[in-house]
């Protein structure tokens, strides 16, 4: 009888121990219904990394096509343009002919410059060529050019040396934030500042302009703004967006891989 209450005891702790397993696996409907609304963010998430993945492919594809074929082809007839231009200083040319020339020049450098903004748009070089912080230093620097406003780059170089990915994405997030002062905020000056903390890298941009409305947020042709959001939340970061009086200030938290 002795020998058999250890194995009773035993057998009632395994029971005791399924018990509560199994009430530990039970959820009550706001439970699940939680747990189901993290599954399709997490799904969702998982989806927009794969198809920015995939957009971003294929700008790179559209980018190199037309430095290699179209900026080519541009610079060789500019070149053949010089040459003729060259050649006719030797011969007498009415200033009609040498105007058309002048002007065909002209519109050809032209082309050859909106050829280099567009594939610029849709890959930026500065990223292959010198890194994230480089290529935001250009950024800032066409941001400025372009629209008069003062832009501050609070970064270290050092903290921005990321993956291919963390790069493009804050790129990306960068960028769409200065489109969106440029056309909406009427700004005189805006600052970029951008932290790196173990694991963690913390951007934050300010400008000084009107300030954004909680209802200009939830318009649904906001695509600017849900550009951002699905680019931070693809790499699962948080966004915040506040405005005020005195301007409107992006706060983003994004994880680092180890």
């Amino acid at each position: 009888m002795r020998a058999a209450r250890p194995l009773m005891l035993a057998a009632v702790l395994l029971a005791a121990r399924a018990a509560w397993r199994l009430r530990k696996r039970r959820r009550t409907p706001a439970e699940q219904r939680e747990a189901d609304a993290r599954a399709r963010m997490a799904g969702r998430r998982a989806t927009d990394y794969a198809l920015e993945n995939i957009r971003e492919e294929e700008r790179a594809h559209i980018a190199r096509e037309l430095h290699d074929d179209l900026g080519q082809l541009l610079a060789t007839l500019r070149v053949d343009m010089s040459l003729l231009t060259q050649a006719m200083t030797a011969t007498p040319v009415d200033e009609h002919t040498r105007e058309l020339l002048a002007g065909m020049d002209q519109r050809l450098l032209s082309a050859i410059t909106s050829l280099r903004r567009i594939a610029s748009n849709l890959r930026p070089h500065a990223l292959d060529e010198g890194g994230l912080y480089f290529a935001l230093q250009s950024l800032r620097n066409d941001f400025e050019e372009r629209h008069g406003i003062p832009c501050q780059l609070d970064a270290s170089e050092s903290a921005l040396v990321l993956s291919d990915r963390y790069s493009t994405a804050i790129f990306r997030i960068v960028q769409e934030s200065l489109t969106n002062i440029a056309r909406h905020a009427a700004a005189r000056h805006v600052r970029i500042r951008l932290r790196r903390h173990p694991g963690m890298l913390h951007i934050t941009i300010e400008d000084d302009g009107r300030g954004i409305h909680q209802a200009d947020m939830d318009k649904p042709a906001s695509f600017g703004l849900l550009g951002m959001r699905e680019r931070v939340w693809a790499i699962r970061g948080d966004i915040a967006i506040t405005g005020s009086a005195r301007g409107t200030t992006i706060d983003i938290h994004l994880p680092l891989p180890e």
